[in-house]
């Protein structure tokens, strides 16, 4: 199963907020999306090397941060926004694999069956990312 890196917090959030599941196929679910969130931080360590790369750097190697709120957030002082956007859009685009083997055979498969019988009524916008969902473990097994 590949997905791409952009796409983790989707799958994420609807296979933890759509689906109403108890004992094994939660216990799968949580497995899964415990794998999802692993891949996420790798992701972030990319992201945020991507953003230092591209940022301007004070004295101390630290990221220059804009327009600081009065929580703290800001923005990082991007050199080359158009070239940093295509970078962050081809990181966003890689894809990891969710390996297919014995380990993970048990918790594919069991949440495929909970995603193709899932009892919901789904319409507009929820029906294509109910779509979505299903794509993914389409071709699984």
């Amino acid at each position: 199963m590949k997905i791409k890196y952009g796409e983790i917090d989707f799958y994420y959030d609807w296979l933890l907020n759509n689906l109403k599941l108890s004992g094994k196929n939660n216990r799968m679910r949580m497995k899964f999306l415990e794998i999802l969130q692993n891949n996420k931080q790798e992701y972030e360590k990319h992201r945020y090397q991507l953003i230092k790369e591209n940022s301007r750097l004070d004295e101390n190697g630290n990221i220059v941060i804009l327009n600081v709120d009065k929580n703290g957030a800001g923005e990082a002082d991007i050199i080359d926004k158009e070239k940093f956007f295509k970078e962050l859009m081809e990181l966003n685009l890689e894809e990891f694999v969710v390996e297919e083997n014995e380990t993970n055979k048990e918790m594919l498969l069991i949440l495929k069956k909970c995603v193709e019988e899932c009892p919901i009524e789904w319409q507009g916008e929820d029906a294509l990312k109910y779509e979505a969902v299903c794509r993914l473990f389409d071709d699984i097994y």
